[in-house]
């Protein structure tokens, strides 16, 4: 017994000390862990304080998620560049697709063949106009977001005939998406003997320029803008883009009222107050006499929405011969050059077929050619008014597009003819060509000297006839005196 109770008394001694080292060391643990917590909370607080200070120095500088349309207004050049600055670019509202036809590879030999050269389209020299005429659309485009302020992006798309395929390559290079089309018809299939012998000799270029109408299939864009190749944009369009699309712009109604009242309309009537705008065009005035009732669609200029209805009554139309010799299509839409071609139908399917979906534009203002107002420069107002605006008249930086007609294209180095008025606007026009076709030489320089000096390996032109417009890339006043891009 003695011996148990000591024992016991042993075994208990252990225990005791066991569980008060067991104690200590469990206290011990703890302290380690308040302490561990403490410093991560600690650590953590810091963390958080040095970010909070770093954002409260980023808001020093004005960021903007996105740009409010009601802003901008392209008249004013009132651009966003504070984006910008902090490489922030808006998602494109949508892609807008531009495109421009090739009916032929055109003639050396008989420059003044409208046929035989497949028109404006089809000049030997129509890449020059391809290239700087993708160059400012680009400008104009929200890729350019800095300088342009646009919302909008592009798309290039070409209309090539099965004549001009030969020559259609170079379009791939300057970043077209090329579409063989043939034209949308059989001329056989017209119903009018006279109209089968008379539509392919005549306008610009005969039946083919109905290869423009397949505008009206591009179901993969909202909108399409058929161009000729001797057209330039100076300002982005972003205001008919967001009229034509209001309906898909949800939650901008006050931006898109202001941009219905920058949309300079012809005559200053009002833009459609219901139902959807089909399209933009202007008219051509300078082809009939002051008066006219009806007067065509300049052929060079052509907005539309997408709508194979439309495309299918247009063929419908073309094919059922409706049109009369002296009278046009309907017997009223014709009487003027290219009648029976765009200018023509055009006007009769936005006029007489489908009225109030297509909008006339202020031609002051977009696809301007620089022509006179009045009949001989005196007499009666071509559009048949009292009082006609002077095109002429019309600031550089308020013009959205130009039209190379009148004025004639840049790359055959004239200098312009007709009245000062005329010289003057026709010499700012070229001015603006030259110094696009300049940038497009400059940005083609950075690319071949990737990683080289700022100005590449630009090379300025050394073509000394009147620099001050064509900027050296012009040796004289004449086609041959051009010197062709690099």
């Amino acid at each position: 017994l003695p011996h148990q109770t000591a024992q016991s008394v042993i075994t208990l001694s252990n225990n005791q000390n066991r569980r008060r080292n067991q104690k200590r060391w469990s206290t011990s643990t703890i302290q380690c862990l308040v302490l561990t917590s403490v410093l991560f909370t600690l650590a953590l607080w810091v963390s958080i304080l040095l970010q909070f200070g770093s954002e409260s120095i980023d808001e020093s500088i004005p960021v903007r998620e996105s740009i409010d349309e009601e802003n901008i207004s392209v008249k004013d050049h009132q651009f966003d560049v504070a984006a910008t600055q902090q490489n922030q670019q808006p998602k494109a509202k949508a892609t807008i697709a531009y495109a421009v036809s090739l009916t032929s590879c055109g003639s050396t030999t008989n420059l003044h063949d409208n046929i035989a050269n497949g028109g404006h389209s089809s000049d030997p020299s129509f890449r020059e106009g391809a290239a700087v005429l993708a160059h400012s659309i680009h400008l104009s485009s929200i890729r350019n977001f800095a300088q342009s302020g646009s919302h909008y992006d592009y798309k290039l798309i070409v209309f090539v005939h099965p004549n001009a395929r030969a020559c259609s390559d170079i379009f791939e290079e300057l970043g077209y998406e090329i579409q063989m089309r043939d034209t949308p018809f059989k001329v056989a299939d017209i119903k009018s003997e006279w109209l089968q012998e008379h539509i392919v000799k005549s306008g610009c270029c005969g039946e083919k320029e109905y290869l423009k109408l397949y505008s009206y299939i591009q179901f993969d864009y909202p909108i399409v803008i058929h161009l000729d190749l001797d057209s330039l944009i100076l300002k982005p369009m972003d205001d008919l883009f967001d009229v034509m699309l209001a309906d898909k712009l949800i939650g901008k109604e006050e931006s898109i009222e202001s941009a219905r009242k920058r949309v300079a309309v012809m005559h200053d009537n009002p833009l459609p107050q219901s139902g959807s705008i089909d399209a933009f065009f202007t008219r051509d005035y300078n082809m009939i006499n002051p008066g006219k009732k009806h007067v065509g669609v300049q052929g060079g200029f052509l907005i539309v929405r997408p709508n194979q209805a439309a495309f299918d009554e247009y063929i419908k139309i073309v094919l059922s011969g409706n049109f009369r010799s002296g009278g046009g299509w309907g017997g009223q839409y014709g009487g003027y050059f290219g009648a029976q071609q765009i200018q023509g139908i055009c006007s009769y399917f936005y006029d007489k077929k489908h009225h109030g979906t297509g909008v006339e534009l202020n031609k002051c203002y977009y696809n301007v050619m620089a022509d006179p107002p009045r009949q001989n420069e005196v007499g009666k107002c071509r559009d048949g008014r009292e009082e006609c605006q002077d095109c002429r008249d019309t600031p550089l930086e308020e013009i959205y597009s130009v039209h190379f007609t009148l004025c004639q294209k840049p790359w055959k180095c004239r200098y312009p003819s007709g009245s000062e008025k005329q010289k003057a606007m026709c010499s700012k026009f070229h001015g603006e060509w030259f110094r696009i076709r300049e940038d497009l030489e400059r940005v083609r320089a950075l690319e071949r000297n990737v990683g080289g000096s700022e100005v590449g390996d630009y090379a300025k032109p050394k073509g000394q006839h009147k620099p001050e417009i064509f900027r050296g890339f012009c040796k004289s006043g004449q086609a041959s005196g051009y010197i062709p891009l690099q």
